[in-house]
């Protein structure tokens, strides 16, 4: 009898042991994801004043913008490692709204290869409830941007040149807001008029 209690007692504390740790890995990638995401919209934020005081295309804002992709270049090779040790970090580990962290940052890479790779894994997220349907949506229209192809749900804007936001050509255009509810999109015209693309 007495060997099955130590037996049980052994039992509990291995399992106790287990789940500190867990505990313990995932308060510190939740610490991870903050310290990214707060240091991306730190920084973002700075480069929207530079651009605002000297200009797009100005050499402060040449500079910062230069910044910004070598930071974002960092904070990838985290979210690789992450992912590498456990998938996406999504909802069920971290909580809203931190799930969105990694997706953030892949889709800011300036590298159209990163959005190839990451996109089924970030599909496979939303599909699951990991990540925001909406954060899939934008991915793969712009990976169809990116290959020439049409866009689905509508989320890329771009400047044309007479300097105005217009939207990327759609496929499909009869059932775009069909497609948007489905990704928990508002409507497309709702959407241009927030954006500022004139219709």
């Amino acid at each position: 009898m007495k060997r099955i209690l130590l037996l049980y007692l052994t039992q509990c504390l291995f399992c106790t042991l287990v789940l500190a740790q867990q505990k313990a890995t995932t308060s510190d990638l939740r610490a991870q994801l903050n310290r990214m995401y707060t240091e991306d919209q730190q920084q973002r934020q700075a480069y929207a004043k530079t651009e605002q005081q000297y200009g797009w295309g100005s050499k402060e804002a040449q500079e910062f913008r230069a910044r910004l992709k070598t930071m974002n270049d960092r904070h990838l090779q985290e979210v690789d490692q992450i992912i590498s040790r456990q998938g996406y970090p999504g909802r069920s580990l971290v909580g809203q709204p931190l799930d969105q962290v990694a997706f953030m940052i892949i889709q800011q890479s300036t590298d159209k290869a990163v959005h190839q790779k990451y996109l089924p894994l970030i599909t496979e997220a939303a599909n699951k409830g990991e990540l925001d349907k909406a954060s899939a949506a934008i991915l793969t229209d712009l990976v169809r941007i990116q290959n020439g192809e049409n866009q689905v749900y509508g989320t890329q804007v771009r400047v044309n040149n007479q300097g105005q936001k217009e939207l990327y050509p759609i496929e499909d255009q009869a059932g775009i807001d069909r497609r948007r509810k489905q990704m928990d999109l508002e409507p497309l015209d709702a959407y241009l008029r927030r954006m500022g693309v004139k219709q």
